[in-house]
């Protein structure tokens, strides 16, 4: 039976969507989006807008964290991984403590909030656990050692983690984001990026969205988003 926009409002607006590595411009419309909806949705970064704050490579402060929303939030719907650091860098220019950081701040923090969220999603009979690539998670350029072997390594962990769970009722979803997206901190990193030539923020919330709610016969693992300018 199909429901109404009204009745799928009333079964979200008890739920709550985490966006780990949130930040104005693409968390902000992602937040628009599942509020749009009914979810109840909480932000968390170290710094910042976001509602809660928490270094997310840090085990003590995941295990706040969940804490913190198992005592003040609707049970947990899903996770959207969107922490990052970026570096772009020679690689005889990188530092050890560099190439630690970057690793640190995208695989570290998905495997602390996965280890968080996977039992909560369980006990919710299932959820979705949304991980952020780029163009970089498949193809490593020069000047990103650090930077492509860290989003390499999150594409396994999402592979290993939706066939570990999959059967469990949660959809692990990587997106591999081939391009830039229109925010303050693209024209910050790249100075004259033409704003025609980006992936605008709404538009890419809104297949995170899809994405959170596919029938679970047909679930898409990974998903390649990219503007239409761009080359394959």
């Amino acid at each position: 039976m199909l429901m109404n926009v009204d009745e799928c409002r009333i079964m979200t607006k008890d739920k709550t969507i985490l966006i780990a590595g949130y930040s104005n411009g693409f968390g902000s419309a992602l937040k628009d989006r599942f509020e749009a909806e009914g979810y109840t949705v909480s932000g968390v970064a170290r710094s910042g807008s976001a509602t809660l704050h928490a270094d997310l490579s840090a085990e003590t402060d995941v295990h706040l964290l969940f804490e913190k929303l198992d005592q003040s939030y609707p049970p947990l719907a899903g996770v959207i991984h969107n922490a990052m650091q970026f570096l772009h860098a020679p690689l005889l220019a990188t530092s050890g403590a560099q190439m630690e950081a970057v690793w640190r701040s995208m695989v570290m923090t998905a495997f602390l909030i996965s280890q968080h969220a996977v039992p909560r999603l369980l006990a919710q009979n299932g959820g979705s656990l949304i991980f952020s690539g780029a163009s970089g998670s498949v193809r490593a350029g020069a000047g990103f050692a650090a930077f492509s072997s860290a989003k390499f390594a999150l594409r396994g962990l999402a592979q290993a983690i939706a066939r570990e769970h999959g059967a469990n009722g949660i959809h692990v979803a990587h997106v591999v984001i081939d391009g830039l997206i229109d925010t303050e901190k693209t024209f910050q990193r790249f100075p004259g990026s033409d704003k025609n030539h980006l992936i605008k923020p709404a538009d890419l919330a809104e297949q995170y969205f899809h994405l959170f709610h596919q029938p679970p016969s047909s679930w898409t693992h990974e998903l390649e988003i990219r503007p239409c300018h761009a080359r394959f």
